[in-house]
């Protein structure tokens, strides 16, 4: 995270704080603050400086992120994260998508 995330983080932590709470209240402890806080800039913002962001705006996004949001943006990051095809994998693929063997 750079110098100027980082700054703008702490500034609105309060209100990262109070969503993470409410997370927590709909049972959703798995959240952390700093999640919250990527999928904002990683999902939400990725296309804008986040730097010229008026306050109002960041506070305003940061409140309308659902937990099915982050989760989702997780699931996705996984996703396309995961190497299908390294060296581990070979052998299950070859299982997998081997031929079917007929007794």
């Amino acid at each position: 995270m750079s110098v100027q995330h980082q700054q703008l983080f702490e500034k609105i932590r309060p209100a990262i704080d109070s969503k993470i709470a409410e997370f927590k209240y709909y049972q959703y402890d798995a959240i952390t603050a700093e999640e919250l806080w990527r999928y904002c800039v990683e999902k939400k913002w990725r296309k804008k400086n986040v730097e010229q962001l008026r306050l109002h705006e960041v506070i305003a996004t940061v409140f309308a992120v659902s937990p099915s949001d982050i989760v989702s943006f997780n699931q996705v990051e996984f996703l396309q994260g995961d190497n299908w095809f390294e060296e581990g994998n070979t052998e299950e693929l070859k299982i997998l998508l081997g031929p079917v063997k007929t007794s």
